[in-house]
């Protein structure tokens, strides 16, 4: 398994490396971000950790929110990307410094209850089970009680996630259709799996977005999972 995830974190560093990737985060972020911490004047105070982050388009819209703001990804070429656009737009300064870092986020490089917002957003999914299981585990750690996660995840109504190599149940590596073709491992989550993952948090709220795309070529079925410690 080791193996397995340090070629995954190769793909995806090589995939950042060539392609263009979105600038903007998703809406569903932006609603539980408004819902959930409405008090501007607040968000200096709390601390919010992306784990997946990419070249930090979710982080550049937390930072802007005001919150201060930590990332992970195992792509340097990422981590840079996030880390120039932070400095070019004003917002990695003295005053607001965001924490990023290159790791794998199986095992987060920070201590217990350290954040008040954990958010992932199409990360831990491409990975097995057993790493998935490791990091929901390290998310619960380092928020505090009463922190919130918010996760977007695929589901089995999306195209091709179930195609490719199979590698366990619910897992599969290159898709050969949908969306996630030539992105590497997906996992495709189960309502009644994601409930077991996040039994330890103390309040689960579960949505979905279900939506077609490619001019109704494509279907793509999206978890919202909203987790309280």
């Amino acid at each position: 398994m080791t193996d397995l995830t340090e070629q995954n974190i190769d793909r995806w560093d090589t995939l950042f490396r060539s392609r263009s990737w979105g600038r903007y985060p998703p809406e569903e972020l932006v609603r539980f971000t408004a819902r959930t911490f409405p008090e501007i004047a607040r968000r200096r105070q709390l601390r919010v950790l992306e784990v997946g982050c990419g070249p930090g388009a979710n982080l550049w819209y937390l930072a802007r929110e005001g919150f201060s703001v930590s990332g992970i990804d195992g792509s340097e070429s990422a981590i840079g990307t996030a880390h120039e656009r932070l400095i070019a737009e004003g917002l990695q300064n003295t005053d607001h410094r965001a924490d990023l870092r290159v790791g794998n986020f199986v095992a987060l490089p920070w201590a217990d209850a350290e954040f008040d917002f954990v958010a992932d957003i199409e990360a831990i999914y491409a990975n097995p089970l057993p790493v998935i299981r490791s990091v929901i585990s390290e998310i619960w750690r380092v928020l505090k009680p009463g922190g919130w996660f918010f996760g977007k995840m695929f589901g089995p109504r999306t195209t091709g996630i179930t195609s490719g190599r199979q590698l366990e149940a619910g897992t599969t590596e290159n898709p050969d259709e949908g969306p996630l073709h030539g992105l590497g491992i997906a996992h495709s989550f189960t309502d009644g799996e994601i409930r077991r993952e996040f039994a330890a948090f103390s309040d689960l709220h579960l949505d979905w977005v279900d939506r077609s795309d490619r001019n109704g070529t494509v279907q793509i079925f999206e978890w919202l999972v909203q987790a309280r410690k």
